[in-house]
Order: C-alpha cells, then structure tokens, then sequence
C-alpha cells in the first residue's frame, strides 16, 4: 500500500499532467470563452448523468450553505432552485447560514437530530468525529453507480481519500487551487532603476536580495521619499514561501522513510534565519514585520510602497487599484517563479486540500441518496457546472447580436453561482471563470495556474495532524513558541544558534509524541 506522502506525489504528477492536456486542449465558442477553456486540471465526464426510474417520486431534500456578509442572496423561488426541482422532481429547502456561525448551527442540528440531507463540513476534526458517530451516508459502493462523479472523484485520489477510512467514502472533497500564491514583482520598478526582470533560472534567492535592496534604498517609485520596503514576512516566517529556498518543509517532509516536521530542520533554519538576518539589520527586510498582518502588506502594495511581495492570482485587480491611487504611474506586476535557493530548492506553498468535504446525511432514505448524487453527478458536467456557475440562460446571461454573452441585470442581485461557490463543485480553479469573461483574462488565469503549480511543495502529512490528539492539543502553544524564537533571532535578539534551543524544546514540549502519531497514524 502506498504511503500517504508517495500517495500524494503521484496524484500531483497526475493532476498536473491533467492540467497541460486540458489546457491545450481548451477551445472556444462563437468568440466567446466558454467553461471548457479553464477545466484547470480536472478530469470532466460528459457521459449523460444517471436517471433513476424516471424519477417519480417526488421528493424533498434540504440543503444546507454558508452565505457571507450582508443577507443571504437566494429565495425560495430562486431560479435555480426552479430549475433543479423540475429537472430532478425535488422540492429543495435551502438552509442558509451565515459562515461565522455554520458550524455551532450545525451542531445544533446534530443535538436535535434535524442535519440536512446535503451539506458540507470544512472543519476536518468535526468530520472525522461525526463520521465515527453514524453521521454521514457512506458512498464508497454507491459511487460507482455515478459515472460522471466517479471520474472525477477517483477513489485513488489523494484528496478523496484524506480524512476518509481505508474502506469509506463519506464526503467529496473540495479542490481548487493546489498552490495559489506566488512572489511577485513590479517590472516597471525595475525599469525605473534600469534593472532587467530575471529569468526563472536567473532568479536566484541573492538575486531576490540584490532587487529587493535596490527597491529599499534606491527609490524605485520615483516620489523622491525613502518610503519603499524591499520584501516584508507575512502572516508568519514559519510559513513564507521564501524558507522553501532553503529546504524547509511545508509543514511536513518524508525523510528516510518518516515524517518530519520542519521544526527540526535544524541546519535549514540556520541559513534561512541567516538570510533574514542580513536582511533585517541592512533595512532590506521590512523593519516592522513582526508587528503586520496581511491587510496591512497588502496596503502597502496598494499604496506603492512594496515592489516585491507575496500576492495572489489577482494581480491584474490588484494593478488597477495602484493606477487609480497613483494615477502618475504604469504599474506592471508580473508574477514570478521562485526564487532558487542555495542548494537548488525552490517552491510556492500547496494548500491541504480535500479537507472541506460535501456529506449526505445517513439517515437519508436510499431514494434521496439516489437522487442527490444524480444531482452531483449532472453537476460535474459541463451542462451542470455552466448552469450552476453561469446560471440559467435567458435569465441570467443572454446572447447578443453579435453571438457574444452578455449578463442580464438579474445576475448580481441572483448571485447564481452561490452554490457553486459555497457548497460543492467539480475540481478545478475556474469557478470564477465565467462564460462571457475575457479570452485574455482565462488565458492569463490559467498560465497563472501553471505558475504556481509547476513549483508546488506539498505538505506530505497533510490530514494527517487530525488524527495526533497531541498534535490538536498541544501544535498552537508549540509552534507559537517556535515562531516566537524565530522573530528573536531574525531582530537580532539571539544568536542563529538559538535555533537549536528552539527545536529541542519543540520537541521535549510534545514534538516528540505528535511525530510518533502522525508517522503512526500514516502507517495505517
């Protein structure tokens, strides 16, 4: 049987092989980019979905979905909710639950015996602790029955099997974005210090440095004030992708045939901390790190200040908001691989994915089963991803004269794509993605895509800290404290050697009993 780390490193050759086939193979339609042109990596059946019996009872099925900020954005006479219960003779009542409080709702429910019959859990220890209580229907022999779902979801799949027994299937996970974010530049901050942008073989973590000195003290954006930051750490060193130049592990690392968590990576601190160091006392490295939060970088960004930051794929919205403050300048952000490290390492860091999973309640009759996952099972598809993404054609979007979509002034107020957004979709990054977005725009998102994926590091115990009840007590406090020291030494505080105090008492503070779990919990 294949340990979950080897599990994980063939399922992301895979998912990546995937992606480079689908994305060449991407079309259009009339001119217009259609869903087809950002699968970004999934595997879409379009086998018609099963239809049992004609489906002639019929029958209600509550759902159960967060909403954010404000008032939830869908009526019972929604039209979607319309189009789903004529095409599958269902009667939906939708539960809608404002995300700060979905999770003691449910609870709720849980204690009343009253759970949805379609929901999801995206906390990962309340899905392995309701499993175990009988709460969820098990679909491992039902799936098969779903050729468009059991495509997609393959049971060998990593993320289908994260957090799942070795012989259930009780929830589908969620999978978007596998790595998102990534370093990223301003290019005509470099033409303004006459600097050429480097190559991803050229970028090189000194040339990391050197530009982001030169952006520090050479006043790159030409507003005659020393105002500029060369790099700034946030929301933690303990997670900067900057460390995976140094060799440092995304959470979790296979070495000699074990999991080991970065806090021991003793030597790989030693010359990343030297590194931040140098940068810290040279005023190349934001002299106030310790004290942001994202917000406050991303300010800086925004307010011209850093030229060389840790952002996300939109970047493009992120250009427009500079250009509207700073009118005076023609920013270019270019998102760049990463920087090379000494030893060759390099990477942008993979999120834990599969760990937010769609249920069906188990006490739902076999007949709602059935027709849930016939809902699902349309959903991956093309037809069903366009209609609960998009919406539903002359009602939503239209289109014009010219052969081009266009929305209808039904869209933002409907908000169609709630529950695609909000409750269950197929694998891939496009749900933002829409029928009438920009060619260029899905072009860009999905070269974007193949940026950040191409230099992934996973977190090869990823699921796994769920099941170490050392590692759900104790982590938080531990790595805290890690943290802590990690600060101390980058200001100056402590030597570089204090790093070795660091992870002994990591270790002696429970390290020791949550490796043993995790490599236990591993072996099962």
């Amino acid at each position: 049987m294949l340990s979950l780390s080897k599990l994980m490193k063939v399922w992301f050759v895979t998912f990546l092989a995937l992606t480079l086939v689908v994305g060449c193979s991407s079309g259009n339609t009339n001119g217009n980019t259609g869903n087809s042109a950002a699968n970004n990596g999934t595997s879409v059946s379009n086998e018609k979905p099963s239809e049992s019996a004609k489906n002639e009872e019929k029958l209600d099925i509550s759902i159960a979905v967060r909403y954010w900020g404000g008032s939830p954005s869908w009526t019972d006479d929604h039209p979607t909710i319309k189009y789903l219960n004529d095409k599958f003779n269902i009667n939906i009542k939708l539960l809608q639950i404002n995300g700060p409080d979905y999770d003691e709702k449910l609870k709720v429910m849980a204690a009343s015996g009253d759970l949805p019959d379609l929901y999801n859990i995206a906390t990962p220890s309340m899905y392995i602790n309701w499993q175990a209580e009988g709460a969820f229907a098990d679909l491992s022999t039902r799936l098969q029955n779903y050729p468009n779902l059991s495509k997609t979801f393959s049971e060998d799949d990593v993320a289908v099997r994260v957090l799942n027994p070795s012989d259930k299937l009780y929830g589908l996970p969620e999978i978007s974005w596998i790595a998102r974010d990534t370093i990223q530049i301003r290019k005509d901050w470099l033409d303004n210090l006459g600097l050429e942008l480097p190559s991803a073989d050229e970028f090189t973590i000194d040339k990391f440095y050197e530009i982001a000195k030169a952006f520090a003290t050479q006043d790159a954006n030409q507003n005659g004030i020393k105002d500029e930051i060369g790099f700034a750490i946030v929301p933690a060193v303990m997670t900067y992708p900057l460390k995976y130049a140094f060799g440092i592990a995304n959470g979790w690392t296979e070495k000699d045939g074990q999991l080991i968590p970065q806090q021991i990576q003793v030597d790989e601190w030693k010359a990343y901390l030297t590194f931040l160091n140098k940068a810290y006392q040279e005023g190349v490295l934001d002299q106030d790190f310790a004290l942001r939060n994202s917000n406050d970088v991303e300010e800086m960004i925004k307010g011209n200040r850093l030229g060389l930051f840790l952002f996300r794929n939109t970047y493009k919205q992120l250009v427009g908001e500079i250009k509207k403050t700073f009118p005076e300048t023609e920013p270019e952000v270019i998102p760049m691989a990463p920087p090379i490290g000494p030893n060759g390492d390099r990477g942008n860091g993979g999120y834990n994915i599969g760990l937010t999973k769609t249920v069906i309640n188990a006490k739902a009759s076999d007949a709602k089963i059935d027709r849930i996952l016939q809902i699902l099972d349309w959903w991956v598809t093309e037809e069903g991803t366009s209609v609960m993404k998009n919406g539903i054609e002359g009602v939503h979007y239209e289109k014009n004269a010219q052969g081009e979509y266009v929305i209808t002034d039904r869209w933002e107020p409907d908000m169609p794509r709630n529950l695609n957004s909000n409750l269950f979709h197929r694998p891939g990054t496009d749900f933002n993605i829409y029928l009438w977005s920009d060619e260029q725009d899905v072009l860009d998102h999905q070269e974007y895509e193949a940026l950040a994926k191409k230099y992934v590091v996973l977190n090869e115990a990823m699921g796994l800290e769920f099941y170490s009840d050392t590692y759900q007590k104790k982590a938080a406090d531990l790595d805290a404290k890690f943290e802590t020291a990690l600060l101390k030494i980058i200001v100056g505080d402590q030597p570089i050697e204090y790093i070795e105090q660091a992870s002994a008492e990591w270790l002696a503070g429970g390290g020791d009993q949550i490796i043993k779990e995790i490599n236990e919990a591993a072996a099962r």
